[in-house]
C-alpha cells in the first residue's frame, strides 16, 4: 500500500474515532436529561410559573417585591451566565433583568434599600479564581454599576444584609488570604453602601464554602456547607456589635448548597449536594428561632424538587427555591431546572 492510501486511511480512522466519541457522549447527555428526575407530590408545596433559563450555581436577591435570580452555569457545558431573571409574584411572571457586566458562577446577592447587591464568583468553569468585583443595581435602574470590589475574591459565598450594611460570609477565598487548612483565617467582609468601602469582621470558626447565610434579629446565622469534599453541620452565630461567632444547634445532617430563607423568625433549609459522596441531600429543615437556647431542627416537607445551588428567597411572607440541579456535582449540567417552588404552608 503506497504512503497516500495509508494516510487517507489513518485519517478515515481518526475522523470515525471522534465521531464515535461525540455520537457516544451525545447520547449520555441526551439520556441523561431526559431521565431527569422531575417533581413530586409535595404536601403545603406548590409550584409557581418556571423561569425560562434554566441554570445552577445562581444567586437570588429580593428588592422591590421582586426576585432576582442572578448568573450560575447554563447547557451542558455549564457556561458561567450572565443572565438576570426576575420574578414578579403579583402577576406570576418571569421578565428578563438588566445583564450582569460580566458572566460569573457561584456569585452570591442580596437586596438591600430597593438595590440588589452582587459580589463575587467565578468567570467561567475553566478559570474558577474567585474574583473580588462587586455591582449594585439600584433600584428602577437598567443597568449594573461597579462599586468598591472586596478586599479579596470569593467564591461559594453569601451575602447578607443587616442593620443597613451587607456582610459577605465564607466562600473560597481570593489571592491574600491564607487557604491552607479548613479553620483558615478567612474574614467577614462588610460593606457600608454609604461610604462605597469594606472593612472585615471575625472570621467564621470554620470557614466553608456553598453554605447558608440568613439574618435573624441582629444576628446573623451561618449554616452548614462544605470545606474541601466534607459537608459540615456546624452552625455559627455572629454578633455584628461584638464581632464575634458563636455556636449554634448544629444541622441533623451535613449539607451544602441548600436553599434558606427565614419566615416569622423561622429558618428554613431546603436540599443541597454532597458532591464528595456524589449524591443529593434530599433533607429539609426548620428551626424557630423564637424558642431561644430550646431551639432545635425538625423536618421541613419535602419540596416537589430536591436541587442544590439554587437560591432561596422569602416573598410575601412565602418561602421560595428557584432554579439548580436535581443532579450533584459534575452530573449537574444534565439536570439544570427553572423550577419555581413555594412552600404555602405555614413553616
Amino acid at each position: 500500500m503506497s504512503v497516500q492510501p495509508r494516510r487517507r486511511r489513518a485519517r478515515n480512522l481518526a475522523i470515525a474515532a471522534v465521531l464515535g466519541i461525540a455520537i457516544a457522549v451525545g447520547g449520555y447527555f441526551g439520556y441523561q436529561r431526559l431521565t431527569a428526575p422531575g417533581p413530586r407530590e409535595a404536601p403545603g408545596w406548590a409550584l409557581l410559573a418556571e423561569m425560562p433559563e434554566p441554570r445552577g450555581e445562581t444567586a437570588g436577591a429580593v428588592a422591590a417585591d421582586r426576585l432576582f435570580v442572578i448568573g450560575g452555569m447554563s447547557g451542558v457545558a455549564a457556561q458561567a451566565s450572565a443572565t438576570v431573571s426576575v420574578y414578579d409574584p403579583a402577576a406570576d411572571r418571569w421578565s428578563p433583568g438588566p445583564a450582569l457586566p460580566e458572566a460569573r458562577h457561584h456569585v452570591a446577592a442580596v437586596g438591600l434599600d430597593g438595590a440588589v447587591f452582587v459580589s463575587g464568583g467565578a468567570a467561567s468553569v475553566l478559570d474558577g479564581t474567585p474574583r473580588a468585583e462587586t455591582w449594585l443595581l439600584p433600584a428602577g435602574a437598567d443597568a449594573w454599576q461597579a462599586v468598591a470590589p472586596m478586599p479579596n475574591g470569593r467564591f461559594g459565598h453569601r451575602l447578607v444584609a443587616l442593620g443597613g450594611l451587607v456582610y459577605a460570609v465564607g466562600g473560597l477565598p481570593g489571592a491574600g488570604v491564607d487557604a491552607g487548612s479548613a479553620a483558615d483565617d478567612v474574614p467577614t467582609l462588610i460593606y457600608d453602601p454609604a461610604t462605597d468601602t469594606w472593612s472585615q469582621g471575625a472570621p467564621l470558626p470554620i470557614n466553608r464554602d456553598h453554605l447558608a447565610v440568613v439574618a435573624v434579629g441582629d444576628e446573623i446565622w451561618a449554616i452548614g456547607g462544605r470545606a474541601g469534599d466534607r459537608n459540615h453541620q456546624q452552625v455559627d452565630i455572629y454578633d455584628p456589635a461584638a464581632d464575634q461567632w458563636r455556636d449554634g444547634p448544629p444541622l441533623p445532617y451535613p449539607a451544602s448548597g441548600a436553599a434558606e430563607g427565614v419566615v416569622d423568625g423561622v429558618i428554613l433549609i431546603s436540599g443541597g449536594e454532597n458532591p464528595g459522596a456524589g449524591v443529593m441531600v434530599d433533607r429539609h429543615w426548620r428551626l424557630d428561632t423564637k424558642a431561644g437556647t430550646a431551639a432545635t431542627w425538625r423536618p421541613l416537607a419535602q419540596p416537589p424538587l430536591a436541587v442544590h445551588g439554587a437560591p432561596g428567597a422569602v416573598l410575601g411572607g412565602r418561602f421560595i427555591v428557584v432554579s439548580g440541579s436535581p443532579r450533584p456535582g459534575g452530573q449537574s449540567s444534565t439536570a439544570w431546572t427553572g423550577l419555581t417552588q413555594v412552600l404555602e404552608a405555614a413553616p
